[in-house]
C-alpha cells in the first residue's frame, strides 16, 4: 500500500483548493509521503555537468517493487487538476497490489510503488524532479506531469534518459513532434478539443455565424486555439475576436469587453480551470450574452462549479471520456465502479483526467506483464503495441504514440448538473441551445 497523505485519507474538492492556496510549503512537506519505502540499490546514473542523464537503462528490477516516478501539479496553478491524477494514480496502484501485483512477463510478480513530486505547476521544476528521479532514484518508468508546458521539458529528460513516459497530461502536437519515442499520451491532440463542440453547434436550428477565441499564453492553449482557427473556418463562421493573455493574468476584463462589443455569437476559451472561474465570473458581472460559451479545459470539475455557482451554468466542455459509458476494467470492474472508488475514497466525483490518470498506470501494468525481461526498451517496445478496454475506454496507441478521440461534449445545466449533450448517441440530455441571456435566467 502506498502511504496516505492524509491521516483520514480522504480530501474534497475544498481541501484541494486549501492545498493550492498553501502553496510549494504546504504541499510539498507531505507529497513526499508517497515517495517508495523499499530499499533500492545504489545510483548508478550520473548527470554531466550540462544536467545530461547517463547511465544503465537496461537493467531489470534488483527487487520485487517497481517504482513509478513523476511530477505533478500538486500546487500553483494548475492544483486542482493535478491533484486528479495524483489521486487517481495512488488509487490504481493501491488496488493492483491488493489484488497480487503485477504478474510480469519475466515470471516475476512485483508490487507498484510511486514517488510522485510536487512540481508546483512550473516547467523548470518539473524537469529538475525527472532528472532528479532518473539519476539519483534510479525510476526507471515515469508518470506524466500535467499540462502540455510542463510536460514538453520532462519528456525531453525521458528521451534523453531513455525511460518510458506514459502521460494523461499533456496534449500539444509539440510534445509528439521531436521524434520521442519514449513519450505516450493517453489524451488526442490539442487542435481537436474543440471540434466536436463547434460541430454541436453548427448542428443547432440557429447555428452560430461568429466566434471569439480567447486564449492563454501557454503550450496546450496556443495549440489547441490552431485547431479553433481551422475548425471554424471550415465551417464558414468568422472569428471576430482573436486575443491572447498572459498565463499569470487574474483579469480578463478587457478581453470580455471586445467579446461583448463583437456581438460574438460563441466564445471559446483555450485555458485551464483558472482562467475558466476568471471568465464565467467576468460574464456574469458584465452581462455578456452569447449562444455558446465553452472552455477546452477545467470548465468540468466540480471545483469550477463549486466556485462559479450559477454563474458557472450553461458553460461546456469537451471531453475524451464519456462517464455514463460503463466500460469493463480489470482493475475496478469498470466505469462505474472506478467512480463509486474515487467517490468512496476521496470525497468527489472523478472526471476525465481521473481516468486518463488511472489508465496510466494501467498502461505500465499491461506491459509489464507483456515482457520477457522488464526493462526500460521492453517495457517502451511493448507499450508501443499495448492493447485494451479500461473505464477509460480502449486503450492503443498510434503511430503518434497518442490514442485519438473524438470528444463528447458536457455542459452544465440547471438543476440536472453536468450533462453529455453531444454527440446525440450518448447524450443524457439535449444542449440547452442558445444560451439564455442573463436578463432571462
Amino acid at each position: 500500500m502506498i502511504p496516505s497523505i492524509t491521516d483520514n485519507h480522504t480530501r474534497s474538492t475544498n481541501r484541494r483548493r486549501f492545498l493550492k492556496a498553501a502553496g510549494a510549503t504546504g504541499v510539498a512537506g507531505f507529497a513526499g509521503c508517497l515517495a517508495s519505502g523499499s530499499e533500492k540499490t545504489p545510483p548508478e546514473n550520473e548527470t554531466e555537468g550540462d544536467g545530461t542523464v547517463h547511465g544503465d537503462s537496461e537493467r531489470p528490477p534488483s527487487a520485487s517493487t517497481i517504482t513509478l516516478g513523476g511530477s505533478m501539479s500538486l500546487s500553483g496553478e494548475n492544483a486542482d487538476l493535478g491533484l486528479l491524477y495524483r489521486d487517481a494514480y495512488e488509487l490504481t496502484i493501491n488496488r493492483i497490489n491488493e489484488a497480487g501485483g503485477v504478474e510480469a512477463g519475466d515470471g516475476n510478480t512485483y508490487t507498484l510503488d510511486m514517488i510522485l513530486r510536487d512540481d508546483e505547476s512550473d516547467p523548470s521544476r518539473s524537469e529538475a524532479i525527472y532528472r532528479e528521479l532518473v539519476a539519483k532514484e534510479d525510476v526507471d518508468y515515469l508518470l506524466g506531469p500535467y499540462s502540455s508546458s510542463v510536460t514538453l521539458p520532462a519528456s525531453e529528460v525521458a528521451a534523453e534518459a531513455h525511460r518510458p513516459m506514459v502521460s494523461g497530461g499533456g496534449a500539444s502536437q509539440e510534445i509528439h513532434s521531436q521524434d520521442n519515442e519514449w513519450i505516450f499520451s493517453l489524451l488526442p491532440l490539442a487542435d481537436t478539443y474543440s471540434h466536436t463542440s463547434i460541430d454541436m453547434a453548427m448542428a443547432q436550428s440557429e447555428p452560430p455565424s461568429s466566434a471569439a477565441i480567447l486564449v492563454e499564453n501557454d503550450l496546450f492553449s496556443q495549440s489547441s486555439a490552431e485547431g479553433d482557427r481551422r475548425k471554424l473556418r471550415s465551417a464558414g463562421i468568422d472569428i471576430v475576436v482573436d486575443e491572447t493573455f498572459p498565463s499569470e493574468t487574474s483579469d480578463l476584463s478587457t478581453l470580455l469587453e471586445r467579446v461583448q462589443e463583437s456581438d460574438a455569437d460563441v466564445l471559446i476559451l483555450n485555458a485551464h480551470e483558472e482562467h475558466a472561474i476568471i471568465a464565467a465570473e467576468g460574464m456574469a458581472r458584465r452581462n455578456i450574452d452569447v449562444d455558446m460559451a465553452m472552455a477546452t479545459v477545467g470548465a468540468l470539475t466540480d471545483s469550477f462549479k463549486e466556485q462559479t455557482g450559477a454563474n458557472g451554468d450553461y458553460w461546456y466542455g469537451p471531453s475524451p471520456w464519456a462517464s455514463t459509458v460503463d466500460s469493463e476494467d480489470a482493475v475496478f470492474g469498470s466505469t462505474s465502479e472506478f467512480i463509486s472508488a474515487v467517490n468512496s475514497e476521496y470525497g468527489y466525483d472523478p472526471d476525465y483526467h481521473s481516468a486518463a490518470g488511472s489508465a496510466v498506470v494501467q498502461t505500465f501494468q499491461r506491459a509489464f506483464a507483456q515482457v520477457d525481461e522488464v526493462t526500460p526498451t521492453a517495457v517502451r517496445d511493448a507499450i508501443r503495441t499495448v492493447q485494451f478496454d479500461s473505464l477509460y475506454g480502449p486503450i492503443q496507441f498510434d503511430d503518434q504514440r497518442v490514442i485519438p478521440r473524438d470528444m463528447v461534449v458536457y455542459q452544465w445545466q440547471p438543476d440536472v448538473g453536468k450533462q453529455i449533450v453531444w454527440p446525440e448517441g450518448v447524450r443524457e440530455s439535449d444542449p440547452i441551445y442558445p444560451t439564455p441571456n442573463w436578463n432571462e435566467r
